[in-house]
């Protein structure tokens, strides 16, 4: 009888010792659920804060580190700067591309007119050139013709300047729309470059909050 006592006393009191070492508190982790928000509690010297986990829609309460509270805000925070990139470079880009539309249409429609200009005066230009040549080529006559050889040496320059100046309006119209490609061009690299900022930022947060 004696002995059956002091078996169950032992039993219990084993039981009694593995109760009152095991742990008050199950390990806390990146994910386990909680119930008040705001809450913090820490676990192996880490604190763990109790929030939704914004990376997943609707989700539920569930303790965080600060490091990934701290990644994820920064992957909220570069993603809305895409969403407002995206938005002013489409505006950017439209704007662009009408501007650019337009100058082209001026473009094609001055085309020719300028062509017949230019026609008109690299023609004269060639008439000048033939008088010109034939009085430099009358050499007994060089100093009585000196004026006139003069006059038409200044007439063909005046001529050529008028053809670089209608040739100019083309060119002026085209530099415009390679500049305004550049821009657009600019524009989407710029765009690119803060959509791989926020992918960037939402791997971070992912791996850090397992």
């Amino acid at each position: 009888m004696f002995r059956k006592v002091l078996a169950a006393s032992t039993a219990a009191l084993l039981v009694s010792l593995t109760l009152s070492v095991a742990p008050a508190h199950a390990a806390v982790k990146n994910g386990t659920p909680c119930t008040k928000a705001g809450a913090t509690t820490k676990s192996g010297g880490v604190t763990f804060k109790c929030t939704t986990y914004t990376l997943i829609k609707n989700s539920k309460l569930t303790y965080r580190t600060t490091a990934c509270i701290t990644t994820v805000n920064s992957y909220l925070k570069a993603n809305s700067a895409v969403v407002s990139a995206r938005s002013q470079t489409a505006m950017t880009v439209a704007t662009l591309d009408e501007a650019i539309a337009s100058l082209q249409e001026s473009v094609t429609a001055l085309t020719p007119i300028v062509a017949v200009d230019v026609k008109v005066e690299t023609d004269r230009i060639a008439a000048i050139k033939v008088k010109l040549d034939a009085m430099k080529a009358d050499s007994a006559n060089l100093v009585k013709n000196a004026k006139n050889i003069k006059d038409y040496e200044t007439a063909i320059s005046w001529r050529e300047i008028a053809v670089k100046r209608l040739n100019s309006q083309i060119t002026t119209f085209n530099s415009k729309i390679k500049k305004m490609q550049n821009e657009k061009s600019a524009a989407n690299n710029n765009l690119k470059l803060i959509e791989s900022s926020a992918s960037t930022a939402l791997m971070t947060a992912k791996t850090i909050c397992g």
